[in-house]
């Protein structure tokens, strides 16, 4: 397996709505639905979804992903991050009036080598053994070019994706295989059922929480400079969770860091995920501290003019699943000081080696942190 596919199966990435596509109907044999009535597909409507090369959702070890949806709430949660990008009247068009007691949406998900793999072609899509059944394959514009062009590709991993609305003529199927061939040619059947999890597996996500053992606190933070204050954390110490944030439905928020121990000078990235099956609102991802464990406790390590620091906005942020914050940050004063919000900042005193953990208090309900060690 490729490096590049590699990358893939960790971060699988959806795309945004680019208009509508072809129609794929007529009834197909019958299958038992889920109350044991004989049900058949009806109808099919299909829309290509633009491809894009960010990284958006993690992946697991499979060629793509499929979603199926079959009610409303599932839906305002699966689609949202494609309407927060683009097309949003394509995919309203596409689903307007959508009556989910007789119909379906099948969401199918792949990537491939390049800039060019940038279609997913969706088709045979069937009852058949009680499961809805259909074929994927991520198509290379180059080569399904009638005009025989060649295109200049540039080498990312590209993500595409297609959307079908399946009508049936008795209770909708609630299970579905895709046979799927993303653009490196591997082929394999994707599973999807209406209650499988839209948001990841925290357990399954890169990254680290924080070291295993307990630090040593160090000395209580001083700085000797007039005129500035010490950051104060917008949270209380007890809200604070490591690594996943839960309230009374599960998880909701996962953070992790690439890493448990850095040098001075290296850089630390740190992401945000909403690891819920719906949308979960935050702040901005300005609302963090950088945090030192001293014999005081955990102490923010920066400082500011006291008139300047404290003026955090309070934008409202919709995460859909699988998505959130992403955060570089390199570990120097002034790495530190130009990541920070607000003019004036600064690290005081300089950095030192011990235990710091980063936490992000934008959160509804509490705040979730990660640890590290620089030494």
């Amino acid at each position: 397996m490729t490096a590049d596919r590699r990358e893939f199966l960790r971060l699988a990435a959806p795309g945004v709505v680019a208009g509508l596509a072809g129609c794929l109907s007529g009834p197909t044999d019958g299958a038992n639905g889920s109350d044991g009535t004989e049900t058949a597909i009806e109808a099919v409507d299909t829309v290509p979804l633009e491809a894009r090369s960010d990284r958006t959702a993690p992946g697991d070890d499979a060629v793509g992903r499929a979603v199926l949806v079959g009610d409303e709430a599932r839906e305002r949660a699966a689609l949202a991050r494609y309407q927060a990008v683009g097309n949003r009247r394509a995919i309203h068009e596409f689903r307007s009036g959508i009556d989910h007691g007789h119909e379906r949406l099948l969401l199918v998900e792949s990537a491939g080598p390049s800039a060019c793999h940038d279609r997913l072609e969706l088709d045979s899509i069937r009852a058949e053994g009680g499961r809805i059944r259909a074929d994927a394959v991520v198509v290379d514009s180059r080569e399904a070019a009638d005009d025989g062009a060649s295109a200049a590709c540039a080498d990312v991993i590209t993500h595409t994706a297609s959307l079908a609305r399946l009508t049936f003529t008795e209770k909708p199927l609630d299970s579905a295989t895709v046979r799927t061939t993303d653009g490196w040619g591997q082929t394999a059947a994707v599973h999807a059922d209406v209650d499988d999890p839209l948001g990841p597996d925290p357990d399954s996500l890169s990254g680290s929480i924080r070291p295993g053992e307990d630090p040593d606190p160090a000395e209580p933070l001083e700085c000797d400079r007039t005129g500035v204050e010490r950051y104060d954390g917008w949270f209380e110490p007890s809200d604070v969770a490591w690594g996943t944030l839960e309230d009374n439905d599960g998880a909701r928020l996962a953070l992790r860091i690439d890493d448990i121990a850095y040098e001075r000078g290296e850089t630390a990235s740190i992401r945000l995920w909403n690891v819920a099956d719906e949308i979960v609102n935050t702040g901005n991802s300005r609302k963090y501290s950088i945090e030192y464990y001293t014999e005081s406790g955990w102490q923010d390590i920066r400082v500011g003019d006291a008139d300047g620091f404290r003026g955090y906005t309070d934008e409202a942020f919709g995460h859909p699943p699988g998505e959130g914050f992403e955060w570089s940050i390199e570990l120097t004063e002034s790495g530190i000081a130009e990541a920070t919000p607000h003019d004036h900042a600064d690290v005081c005193p300089a950095l030192t080696p011990g235990r710091y953990r980063f936490v992000y208090w934008g959160a509804i309900g509490g705040a979730v942190a990660v640890g590290f060690e620089l030494t």
